[in-house]
């Protein structure tokens, strides 16, 4: 799986473009092939009706956010953490960080675990669920947190062999899972019994499917990084290289999907036809997003070689070129969901009440896709720097006055969903503006950019 064109000088020799869409287009395919897997569980979960709609729309925010802050999050942490050391020549650095990262995340395995089945009940409860509802949502629930172990070592697997440049193996063993997953889940759903558990029981299997190919190029000889599953010792070096990226990035992740949880709360107020038409709404965001995650890795990647081998310029062309993408590849099924909404709501329900507020959803938040966009090349140009407090501070900004003004809209003021829908928009369009104005002006030196926690003494 080895590509001598994908070695950090060989990458950084390439025009900024042909480099961003050689590492951008594996992952954007098995993304592409993830956003599939969605559409079809959702598809395959409506057929139980509204109220298993409305179930997953309860789980999904929660799932979102345990498994992002580890992939989107720490993973980010590692990924720019391998990619400064590997720009700067220190291939036994980032095997450290490898090891320390195997580490971390298996910790966060079994904190997230227990958390979650501890306190799935209350938590449910204050978004909103109740009923039957809220027990089909717990059902789902146990299967999806008691295999978050699986997902959080898949997770970090790839963000190693993204960070050292490696985004062809991952693309093909997720391939393998997703492919898995889409023929395991009516077999699990409707073949076998399991009902609306065997779309999450299904989602496990494939992932343990897809970990067997990844294992010989990460601990075999022909791994770039070759690291063990524990490091012989803590090094706070090498952690301070993961988390100086990982925490800001998982908080981010926190304070963005901790935004979804309470507008779902706030969507449940209004009724179980806007919760489901939320729910929908929200599932298309994140396969859109999912599809947007292939460039946001490349640019983390080569931002991070380029800011380790102290060329902050290149850096910049990266993100640039990175944010023309993404507004180019957002804008079609922007204008597509603006002129006819059913193309995706149609998919999963044809009751009238969710389609009209699905489609208020698409017209009013779906215009702010392309700044979400550029959003997301520039929070992962910043990680790639190895400076991810900026993009948490705005989304924090952005969480603030969403959350606090939906409740007062819907709960104070009465205001209908529209006006919340608005709000969001607005929020989303000044977050974008800020975060693209912090980028432009920062200005790392050539020394500063080779400077940081993963340049400490390693052992």
């Amino acid at each position: 799986m080895s590509d001598a064109r994908t070695t950090p000088a060989a990458l950084l020799a390439e025009p900024p473009l042909r480099a961003l869409l050689r590492l951008a287009a594996p992952t954007t395919a098995v993304m592409s092939v993830a956003a599939l897997q969605q559409v079809l569980s959702t598809y395959f979960v409506s057929h139980l009706g509204s109220v298993a709609i409305a179930a997953v729309s309860l789980v999904l925010p929660i799932t979102l956010i345990l498994t992002t802050m580890v992939g989107g999050g720490i993973g980010s942490g590692i990924s720019s953490a391998v990619a400064r050391a590997l720009g700067a020549g220190r291939v036994h650095e980032a095997r450290q960080i490898a090891e320390h990262g195997f580490a971390l995340t298996l910790g966060l395995a079994v904190l997230f675990t227990g958390g979650a089945l501890l306190f799935e009940r209350p938590l449910f409860s204050a978004m909103g669920g109740s009923g039957e509802v809220l027990e089909v949502a717990l059902s789902v629930a146990q299967i999806v947190f008691a295999g978050l172990g699986v997902g959080f070592f898949v997770g970090t697997c790839d963000s190693i062999l993204r960070g050292s440049g490696n985004v062809r193996l991952p693309a093909i063993c997720s391939t393998l899972s997703l492919l898995s997953q889409m023929a395991l889940t009516p077999v699990l759903m409707f073949g076998l019994g399991w009902g609306i558990r065997g779309a999450p029981a299904a989602v496990i299997f494939g992932q343990l499917i897809g970990v067997v190919p990844r294992l010989p190029h990460l601990f075999g000889a022909r791994a770039a990084v070759r690291s063990r599953l524990w490091p012989r010792a803590l090094h706070g070096a090498s952690l301070a290289a993961i988390l100086s990226v990982g925490v800001p990035a998982s908080l981010g992740t926190l304070i963005n999907y901790f935004g979804v949880i309470a507008l779902t709360a706030v969507m449940a107020r209004y009724g179980t036809a806007e919760l489901a038409a939320y729910g929908l709404g929200s599932r298309f965001d994140f396969v859109l997003m999912t599809i947007c995650y292939g460039t946001g890795v490349a640019v983390l990647t080569l931002v991070g070689m380029a800011t380790g081998a102290g060329r902050p310029q290149l850096a910049r062309a990266y993100a640039r070129r990175a944010a023309a993408t993404l507004v180019t590849v957002i804008a079609l099924p922007t204008a597509l969901l603006f002129l006819w909404p059913w193309l995706w709501l149609g998919l999963f329900t044809d009751d009238p009440a969710i389609l009209a507020a699905g489609s208020r959803y698409f017209r009013i938040v779906g215009l702010t896709y392309p700044l979400t966009g550029i959003s997301i090349s520039v929070a992962f140009a910043f990680q790639g720097l190895g400076r991810a407090l900026m993009p948490m501070l705005v989304s924090l900004l952005r969480m603030t006055v969403v959350v606090s003004g939906a409740i007062l809209l819907a709960g104070y003021f009465g205001a209908g969903i529209g006006a919340v829908f608005t709000l969001v928009t607005a929020t989303t369009a000044v977050s974008s503006t800020l975060l693209l104005t912090a980028f432009l002006r920062y200005r790392p030196s050539a020394v500063a950019a080779r400077q940081g926690p993963e340049s400490a003494p390693t052992r």
